[in-house]
């Protein structure tokens, strides 16, 4: 199928905020206060006790959980099936294309029991399994059948040489236009392999179900031959209503409870309505075989909650964090933050039977609390008899409801390697800050003095193509341009009460160092002895934290806080890196031909 000639994007999901075009950076500011995050070490059996906090329940203006509005899509969602993956599919270092069509569309579907709208791809939820193994071709042909614009991101996927392929609205590429399509394709990393995803990356559109599973197989993965199967295990929270109405109101002066300016809770989050394994809320169940290692491949797919992972009365052995092997270490629970994966390996080795499988919700890091939300998700898992509800029960030891991750200290890279010396620092404050104006209030996320506002007609990498060595941009885009091969360290200062899932795009990354309060040059501590890598790392509220890569990587790349609505707040930087190399991208044509079909302009993420 050809590209039609017709179409254009409309702002039905795509929300825009060009009214705050050209703000003053002296506008009046004051940080919002927050309930504060107390920070304690993490996950080795047994779990250190705490005390869990108590937050209140605060009445939603928008009725969360109350119901839906009546909806006139034909078509019903598909569960999705494929989460065992086939043992068939030959893991090999022969590389080769592999060719996928996505239909972005509008179903109706009810993951919760609760029929509403939503996006899919190919009329299915979670979206299609992609799986390839390292150095394959990927291609991938995208059809929008929305009535707004949409993009696809390869959540972690280097994308070496392909910048114009990562699927960043406003940085790497325009939007889709209704009635188009895009083709994605690039070589998947010879040398990366393991868990990762993909999602849309317009707006808030994958809250409403555009994303789904990307894996990565190969014969050099360390952890490859230690397990028998392999099973995909997806966990997302879900709302009742379309993330573009919540998303308005959250943006809005008077937020979702109306206190934004003047209230207890500025810039308080919308808490969603259930959480969802394997697109369910419940009835998910993984029909398993006695006897078997199992690799079960966690992947949060969510929009703002981190999950406290377990499996009754069986230890789980964490192997891999974001596509980088680890030293296994056992442990009863794993904690998962937006956009975090990790593989455990289980062994089905207990009593014949059926066993419950919990997802708990850490509704402690919400702002407001919703009181229909039930925060136990559970699935089943059965072998070496028929399925039946299960009665056992979850792990005694205790453990803080925590929105952390699991302690760096257990996450060792089986592939020791250690970072080069440093030869740049970039220092950045994360908040969130009112901001006053003439045409009202509004609590806006910051990175140091910016708050970010992609812009779906000029992404930033078209605007670098076509200008050389651009240093100069938009006063809602923070850009750190290096045109030489550095080792950064980012360090980056929490000064929100809140922990923010950061992930960083086109790179793998070392956790140098981490800590309460802000980082403070000579006093605070770096670890440069095979420190954990990763792409996406949980920051604490009021913390700290310092990463190391390397800029070898030309393009515009994303480094944002993966809770949508943070997002869509303006939480997100740039790296330009070797932009006299991004001239020299073979960009497609028809993607600066669809920045041509937009109508809208600058727009939340």
């Amino acid at each position: 199928m050809s590209p039609s000639k017709e179409g254009s994007s409309n702002d039905h999901d795509i929300e825009t905020r060009a009214k705050h075009e050209g703000l003053s950076l002296n506008k009046t500011r004051t940080r919002r206060g927050r309930r504060k995050v107390f920070c304690v070490e993490l996950f080795i059996i047994p779990v250190i006790a705490c005390a869990v906090l108590v937050v209140l329940a605060l009445a939603l203006g928008l009725g969360l959980g109350l119901g839906l509005k009546k909806t006139s899509s034909s078509s019903y969602v598909t569960t999705n099936s494929s989460f065992l993956l086939d043992p068939n599919f030959v893991v090999t270092s022969t590389p080769t294309t592999r060719y996928y069509e996505f239909v972005i569309s509008e179903a109706v579907g009810s993951p919760d029991g609760i029929q509403r709208s939503m996006l899919v791809v190919n009329n299915q939820f979670p979206g299609p399994l992609v799986e390839v193994n390292s150095g394959d071709e990927l291609v991938v042909n995208v059809f929008n059948q929305l009535p707004n614009g949409t993009t696809i991101h390869w959540h972690g996927q280097l994308q070496n040489g392909t910048n114009y392929m990562d699927g960043t609205n406003g940085i790497t590429q325009c939007p889709i236009p209704p009635g188009m399509n895009f083709t994605y394709r690039f070589t998947i990393n010879p040398n990366q392999y393991g868990t990762f995803w993909y999602h849309a990356h317009a707006s808030t559109q994958y809250t409403d179900g555009i994303y789904g599973p990307l894996v990565i197989h190969s014969p050099s993965e360390p952890i490859y031959g230690q397990y028998d199967r392999e099973v995909l295990v997806i966990l997302s929270d879900w709302y009742h209503v379309m993330s573009s109405g919540l998303l308005t109101q959250y943006l809005s002066a008077a937020g979702i409870d109306g206190s934004n300016y003047g209230g207890a809770n500025p810039g308080a989050e919308p808490p969603p309505d259930s959480g969802l394994i394997n697109g369910k809320m419940t009835n998910s169940s993984l029909d398993l075989q006695p006897n078997l290692r199992y690799r079960l491949r966690l992947i949060n797919m969510g929009t703002m909650t981190e999950f406290m992972f377990s499996v009754d009365s069986h230890v789980l052995s964490v192997v891999e964090a974001d596509g980088t092997s680890l030293a296994p270490v056992n442990v009863h629970r794993v904690p998962i933050h937006v956009a975090q994966r990790y593989s455990v390996i289980l062994t089905t080795n207990q009593t014949a039977g059926s066993y419950n499988v919990r997802a708990e919700m850490q509704s402690t890091c919400y702002k407001l609390s919703n009181p229909n939300l039930n925060t136990m998700v559970m699935a089943t898992m059965t072998y070496g008899a028929s399925p039946t509800t299960p009665n056992t029960q979850d792990w005694s030891d205790a453990f803080p409801a925590l929105c952390l991750d699991l302690n760096s200290t257990m996450l060792v890279p089986q592939i020791a390697m250690n970072p080069p010396n440093s030869t740049e620092t970039v220092v950045v404050f994360a908040s969130f800050q009112q901001t006053i104006q003439s045409g009202g209030t509004q609590t806006l996320a910051f990175m140091n003095d910016t708050s970010w506002l992609g812009d779906s007609t000029n992404p930033t990498l078209l605007q670098m193509s076509k200008a050389g060595i651009q240093t100069a941009f938009d006063s809602n885009q923070f850009v750190i341009v290096n045109d030489n091969i550095t080792v950064v360290d980012l360090i980056l200062n929490n000064y929100d009460d809140s922990s923010h899932p950061f992930h960083l795009h086109g790179h793998v990354f070392w956790i140098i160092g981490e800590g309460s309060g802000s980082y403070v040059p000579g006093v605070s501590q770096f670890n440069t002895i095979n420190p954990p890598r990763r792409d996406t790392l949980t920051l604490p509220g009021y913390s700290w934290v310092a990463i190391r890569f390397i800029t070898d990587n030309p393009g515009l790349w994303a480094f944002h806080c993966h809770i949508g609505w943070h997002m869509a707040a303006g939480m997100l930087m740039q790296f330009a890196s070797l932009p006299s190399q991004i001239q020299q991208l073979q960009i497609p044509s028809y993607l600066s031909n669809q920045c041509g079909q937009q109508s809208g302009g600058l727009v939340a993420t």
